[in-house]
């Protein structure tokens, strides 16, 4: 785990907003953070940046994508978060399946957010 930076937190969500609100907030944490708007942008930063966390929403274009979740995990070290806006979807099985870490329900609590992350970086 030598080639992570610690606290190197991926977010990908395609709401301004909310990506803004957890980069704001996971930053005031001492993380570094990364944002993306789409799913299809994680494969070109796979091999360049080696990402603890990745927090990705479903709701966002290309995450629901098995092949994304296998090419996070191929590097072996990294944690994958999905926010979820709604319980029961059928995705919410497929990711556990291909190894994803947890859920962050919509409306979140920060400070859960915050507390999960720091758990997973140490």
């Amino acid at each position: 785990m030598d080639s992570f930076c610690k606290g190197n937190v991926c977010i990908v969500d395609h709401d301004l907003a909310n990506r803004g609100f957890l980069r704001e907030c996971l930053e005031h944490e001492g993380l570094s953070i990364t944002t993306l708007n789409t799913g299809y942008e994680v494969k070109h930063h796979l091999p360049e940046t080696p990402f603890q966390i990745f927090i990705l929403n479903i709701d966002t274009p290309g995450v629901r994508d098995r092949e994304l979740l296998r090419g996070i995990h191929q590097g072996g070290h990294s944690r994958v978060l999905l926010i979820v806006s709604e319980r029961g979807d059928a995705f919410l099985k497929d990711a556990i399946d291909a190894g994803v870490y947890g859920f962050l329900y919509k409306p979140f609590d920060i400070n859960e957010v915050c507390a999960m992350v720091n758990h997973l970086v140490r």
